[in-house]
């Protein structure tokens, strides 16, 4: 019997969005995408140019009619508007939509770990309570409260700092003088774009098997590490000198662990910082 494959749609389909359509099973998933530009896409992908910021998008989501949506839009400046407009306002329009769809199924809604803004040094987890501390984290948390307006039918995805082919800043900061590293040797969190990725599809299959999703995932590899400890380990594997370095008091950052990841049985690729830019680096 042949399986009806369901309509996907990826807003503000950009880096993430593609590697989401690189690891769908086309006979699972008919994939469209959102962007404000259009750039050079898989052929899996059916992508529209739309701003999701305009009204006429509420329109277009409507008569694409798709089961799935993945909202990974992204702010296009670090400032209080740029965050409430492409976050709280795009999200409004795209509930409003959903809220006429249909045959909807799922919103997943990548958020980020920006939203603990607490200072502690306790491990932190999606058991934890997210206590914003700028207008990012602020924004970011309106928009999950938007989302869970959809009760069973949406999952925020809070994704820690995200790496990948394409995403080279550390390695580039490891390359340059130690003189131009940050002041303080932060705790910092990762996930692999490919594993981000991967989860997102995992989580999608679960839905066509009609099984149900946490309203909540922190998307980590759950290996806090200082950010000198990345950064020279970095430089070490590019065989530059460590020699004069120096070491700042840790202080800073956040250490975070994912415990509902795990529990779902799904396998990072990249279970730590070390596998992935050793990837990246070959």
């Amino acid at each position: 019997m042949e399986v009806k494959s369901l309509k996907v749609l990826i807003i503000g389909c950009g880096q993430l969005g593609f590697s989401v359509v690189k690891h769908c099973d086309s006979q699972m998933f008919k994939l469209y995408g959102f962007s404000r530009s259009l750039k050079k896409a898989p052929p899996s992908i059916e992508m529209h140019q739309v701003d999701i910021l305009k009204n006429e998008s509420i329109d277009a989501i409507k008569l694409l009619n798709p089961e799935i949506i993945i909202y990974a839009v992204s702010a296009d400046t670090q400032s209080v508007e740029s965050y409430q407009d492409h976050y709280v306002s795009g999200l409004k329009k795209t509930y409003e939509a959903i809220l006429k769809l249909d045959q909807f199924k799922h919103l997943f809604f990548v958020s980020s770990t920006r939203v603990y803004g607490q200072k502690t040094t306790k491990i932190l987890s999606e058991l934890d309570v997210a206590e914003p501390a700028d207008y990012g984290g602020e924004a970011l948390m309106q928009a999950e409260m938007i989302a869970r307006q959809l009760k069973r039918r949406a999952t925020v995805l809070r994704l820690s700092g995200i790496y990948g082919p394409n995403r080279t800043r550390m390695i580039q900061l490891a390359e340059s003088s130690p003189g131009n590293w940050p002041a303080t040797n932060n705790w910092s969190n990762r996930i692999h774009e490919e594993d981000a990725a991967r989860f997102i599809v995992f989580l999608m299959k679960k839905i066509v098997k009609k099984e149900l999703l946490e309203p909540l995932y922190l998307v980590t590899d759950g290996v806090p590490t200082k950010q000198y400890d990345v950064l020279t380990w970095i430089r070490k594997r590019l065989k530059l000198s460590i020699d004069t370095i120096e070491f700042p008091i840790v202080e800073g950052g956040k250490q975070l662990q994912s415990v509902l990841l795990k529990q779902t049985g799904f396998t990072l690729k990249y279970p730590d910082f070390t596998f992935g830019y050793d990837a990246m680096i070959d």
